[in-house]
């Protein structure tokens, strides 16, 4: 027989817990969705149930969470469009100015005939 309790509660856990959600029962399967936080370390996922006339139940598993690889993330992040765009700019700005600064020419004073 499943258990049909809707008490279970889930912490994240560092130092306090980051999160504390109660989880879901879905026929007998508890589960919970969240975000991790933005916050990179080791952390421990922990149910602590203590409820009277069952056994007290226990769990803690420990998790890493750190920061992506340089290879993970996505090749063009769309926020940074506006970054790409003032890049690309300034190459073109850099260029036509080189370009007027070596090949402008004053005009040459012209001689007086004696």
């Amino acid at each position: 027989m499943p258990f049909n309790g809707t008490d279970v509660q889930l912490e994240f856990v560092r130092i306090d817990p980051f999160v504390r959600t109660t989880l879901a029962n879905k026929g007998g399967q508890l589960e919970a969705q969240f975000r991790v936080p933005d916050t990179y370390g080791i952390f421990k996922f922990v149910i602590d149930y203590n409820r009277v006339g069952y056994s007290h139940l226990y769990s803690a598993t420990q998790v890493s969470v750190h920061p992506l690889l340089h290879t993970e993330y996505e090749r063009f992040i769309t926020s940074a469009y506006p970054y790409y765009i003032s890049t690309f700019s300034m190459m073109a700005g850099a260029f036509l100015l080189s370009f007027l600064v070596l090949y402008h020419r004053d005009d040459l004073p012209k001689k007086k005939a004696e």
